[in-house]
């Protein structure tokens, strides 16, 4: 089998490593536009080959995974589309959003190569191919998104050795859970920690008082500014949405507090405790 994989930061060195754990007979071409990149893939064994050149790299593979930024992977599958590929190749992604991925990858489809979006709920703060975890996919939902039910069976068994829990969806579905358990997180922690810049100013200290509270919910404030601008920029109806109901739940809690209104605040926790228990079981 051969495997190609377009990107080599976190993501895709992960996949590539775990691809080649569960697979005895598998060559995994790396495409980077950093080579610095995909030396370091080479050296510590995530990429057999590498090279900047899609074309040359996709000659005679029977998978292919775009593996970059979401504008990014848009860019690849035109590029795709426009190249002579193996008959029963399977191009795929583990781009966040997939709304416009699937839009771009009607291209492709329309000259006849098998395209299935995914996307994984995988992935930590690090970033870049020395973050490359074998083990990042096992037991992780994974998005696959097709209307041919037998190219998804297709896509599963080839990445099978993921271990990952497959589940098909659709793509606007997909997108709207993304905004409200993925993009809408990453705006509300960002804005707390940038709500604290005036205190931070005239009290330098703040930062040594912060506890479990300040922490917890912070945690992923610090994320990638190009990434989640690529992110947001790519789900924008959703998150958008997401971002305005939002908006009402804290325009409820100042209502309330400007009004006394301890009831009203009591129920407003009542409520965030129930719901949140459902995330539990």
């Amino acid at each position: 089998m051969k495997l190609v994989v377009v990107g080599l930061g976190e993501m895709g060195a992960s996949l590539a490593l775990a691809m080649k754990r569960g697979r005895g007979k598998i060559e995994i071409v790396g495409v980077d536009n950093d080579e610095r990149t995909m030396n370091q893939a080479v050296q510590l064994g995530i990429i057999d080959k590498m090279t900047t050149d899609l074309q040359s790299a996709v000659i005679n593979a029977d998978l292919i995974v775009l593996a970059t930024p979401t504008k990014v992977i848009i860019d690849y599958l035109t590029q795709l589309a426009r190249l002579t590929l193996k008959q029963t190749v399977v191009v795929t992604d583990t781009g966040s959003t997939k709304v416009q991925v699937m839009q771009a990858a009607r291209e492709l489809t329309t000259a006849g190569i098998n395209f299935v979006g995914g996307h994984a709920m995988a992935g930590t703060q690090k970033a870049g191919v020395t973050a490359a975890d074998e083990k990042l996919y096992d037991e992780v939902p994974y998005f696959l998104i097709s209307t041919q039910p037998k190219l998804i069976e297709t896509t599963q068994r080839l990445l099978a050795p993921l271990q990952a829990k497959f589940t098909t969806i659709t793509a606007v579905k997909h997108d709207q859970m993304m905004a409200q358990l993925s993009d809408l997180p990453h705006i509300v922690a960002a804005a707390l920690v940038n709500s604290t810049a005036q205190t931070l100013q005239a009290e330098p200290e703040l930062p040594q008082y912060a506890a479990g509270g300040f922490k917890d919910t912070t945690r992923i404030g610090g994320a990638d500014p190009k990434m989640w601008t690529d992110v947001l920029m790519t789900n924008r109806p959703a998150t958008l949405s997401a971002l305005q109901h939002y908006q009402a739940q804290i325009a409820a809690m100042i209502s309330v507090l400007e009004n006394g209104d301890a009831a009203g605040i009591n129920a407003f926790f009542t409520s965030s405790r129930a719901i949140r228990a459902k995330f539990e079981e």
